[in-house]
């Protein structure tokens, strides 16, 4: 996992810091290269993920919440679409 990170911040940096000509850049990384940034990120990432672990806590009841409702409001859309197509006469 932490490969595709580091590859994602790698790209992302090079297209923040690219000109504005369309002139392509080929980087090759050697393994000590990719030791070292790996190594970096996931040092960052030990001491980022208790913010996110505990921001996730936090909203995860919020998230819960707002999801159920939606589903709750397709159902009863989706329920009174269907009572609409039913004839009058067949409604008892």
């Amino acid at each position: 996992m932490r490969f595709p990170l580091l590859l994602f911040l790698l790209l992302q940096t090079l297209v923040s810091c690219s000109s504005d000509t369309d002139e392509k850049v080929n980087i090759r990384l050697t393994m000590d290269e990719r030791e070292r940034i790996d190594n970096l990120v996931g040092k960052t990432m030990d001491s980022i993920r208790p913010r996110y672990d505990s921001i996730c806590k936090a909203d995860f009841a919020d998230r819960v919440a707002v999801a159920t409702d939606s589903i709750v409001q397709r159902m009863l859309e989706e329920e009174a679409r269907l009572r609409a197509r039913i004839p009058q006469n067949q409604r008892r």
